[in-house]
């Protein structure tokens, strides 16, 4: 065997896949999901684009552009928010599937900024049935953020939150609709009407005009002379976007359907099971189910459909943007504060100018942290609040199905002297009832009960391990990792009902160890 060969990240796979999965791998596995265990964030967009090597089809199933998929092909980054990662290779099929929510305009723009770039679309299709977002839909989020105070979410502002509400609420649009002028116009004043009522309702007419003259909106063009919003305006722009998208636009739910057992299938999820709105940590979730079971729904699968569930966690931290409940955060309610409060790459960048990553201060270390491993939106450019990896949080997130691990980011902590792992909680709260439970102060929680009630009172109970100083980012197999490293990995996967398959130590497709059977005895 060629040498050489050997080394490439392609033949690498390969081999990883049959030694994991059986010699007839390629024959008998013909869905993958991957999706995070974690609040998002953790690198779906490169291992979405090394699987498209193995899938004929890929599928964006369930968010908004509200997601960020960072790849890297042929050594240039790019970030994609609706289209799947898969869209590098002009031989696959990419969908974007019915359990999304699109604002047109976005799509649009993202298809232009690809084809500039010298990629093809001709082989994306769109669900019919998915819903779009309306300009109503961005100023109803933004209107709702600004007037929540303290009690905001986080959202990102794209309307991705009411759009959903109103699938739900069964006064939706969908994709279908703006191929059919007079549906779209009739359940367009439907859903206009309704949402000037509820913004009349918040006295927010002034502040929503404010709203649509931002860029996002078109800066302007969809606010009315004496309506609040312009009705022919936003009739005429989405009517031609349905007849740019004409063509692709079509029933993707009966094609993957109709490919079960004949293709090779990828569902790429956006954000993490933790964000799910059905089993994260709710309100502070998104507004999908982005585990693998809303993952199968939204691409018109059953999650039993699925072969082969990938989730995929950070190495040995992880993070989460916006509000809500983070038990092992560094800088605890600080870092929270700095990361919602107006704390940004550049203030960072010159107020912490002497920290390093082991800096005693915890607050200071997890702006290191963030700093080193570009933890900043890449829909947003917020901040990711940091915090080490809890194992508490991974074993409830493993109730979702993808125990096949991916661990990605670890070439960040290289130097770090200690690393912590979060096992248990303390509970330090007030007698709560959870159902037939009562939990009392004192009380250890190995599974974590993912209310904010539970875990703003929950204290980590952390196991210390000596950190490496080996250069990791050149490896490609796990025996050349360091020791230390495959410690904690050791202890992370005895302690959780899970298999490391993957290991990330750098952001480009050849920075990949492939884990084999053998690896962790």
């Amino acid at each position: 065997m060629n040498k050489l060969k050997e080394e490439t990240v392609e033949y690498r796979m390969e081999q990883f896949l049959r030694a994991n999965f059986g010699n007839e791998f390629l024959h008998n596995k013909k869905v993958i999901a991957i999706s995070c265990n974690q609040f998002g964030d953790t690198g779906k967009g490169k291992f979405v684009s090394l699987f498209s090597k193995w899938a004929d089809i890929i599928a964006r199933v369930t968010g908004g552009d509200n997601a960020g998929h960072t790849i890297i092909f042929e050594g240039v980054e790019y970030v994609l928010h609706l289209i799947p990662c898969g869209i590098t290779d002009p031989d696959k099929i990419n969908i974007i599937g019915t359990g999304t929510v699109i604002y047109p305009r976005a799509l649009l723009q993202e298809i232009i900024f690809l084809k500039s770039k010298g990629f093809s679309c001709d082989n994306l299709r769109i669900s019919l049935k998915a819903n779009v977002i309306l300009p109503s839909h961005v100023v109803l989020d933004r209107l709702g953020e600004s007037q929540a105070g303290k009690e905001r979410i986080g959202s990102t502002g794209k309307g991705i939150q009411p759009c959903y509400t109103d699938h739900v609420a069964r006064r939706g649009l969908t994709m279908n609709d703006l191929l059919n002028p007079e549906v779209f116009r009739r359940k367009l004043k439907k859903a206009l009407d309704y949402h000037t009522m509820i913004i009349a309702g918040l006295g927010g007419y002034e502040a929503a005009r404010e709203i649509m003259k931002c860029d996002h909106l078109e800066n302007g063009k969809f606010i009315g002379r004496d309506e609040l919003f312009n009705f022919e305006a936003i009739v005429q722009s989405y009517l031609q976007y349905g007849k740019e998208l004409r063509g692709i636009i079509e029933d993707t739910d009966a094609f993957m359907r109709h490919s079960l057992g004949k293709k090779n299938i990828l569902l790429e999820g956006a954000q993490g099971y933790l964000l799910s709105i059905d089993y994260g940590t709710y309100p502070f979730v998104t507004s999908s189910d982005c585990s693998p079971a809303g993952m199968a729904k939204g691409a018109g699968l059953k999650e039993s459909d699925i072969d082969v569930s990938f989730g995929i966690i950070k190495g040995f931290y992880m993070t989460r943007v916006g509000k809500g409940s983070f038990p092992t955060e560094m800088g605890d309610k600080s870092s929270e504060m700095w990361c919602n409060e107006g704390g940004d790459r550049e203030k960072e960048k010159s107020m912490f100018i002497g920290s390093t990553l082991n800096d005693t201060n915890s607050f200071a270390q997890g702006v290191v942290l963030r700093r080193l491993a570009g933890e900043y939106g890449a829909t947003t450019g917020r901040p990711r609040r940091t915090g080490w990896l809890d194992l508490s949080l991974l074993r409830y997130a493993l109730d979702g199905g993808a125990n096949q691990i991916i661990l990605t980011k670890l070439d960040v902590l290289t130097g770090m002297n200690i690393i912590k792992v979060c096992h248990s909680y303390e509970y330090a709260g007030p007698d709560f009832n959870y159902g037939d439970i009562v939990l009392t102060k004192g009380d250890i929680i190995e599974k974590a009960i993912v209310l904010p009630e539970v875990l703003d009172h929950c204290t980590p109970l952390y196991k210390e391990f000596p950190g490496w100083t080996e250069d990791i980012r050149n490896v490609k197999h796990f025996s050349d990792l360091p020791e230390n490293l495959i410690n904690i990995l050791k202890y992370v996967f005895k302690n959780v009902p899970a298999t490391p398959r993957i290991i990330s130590v750098g952001p480009g497709p050849d920075d990949t160890v492939f884990v084999l059977p053998f690896d962790l005895n």
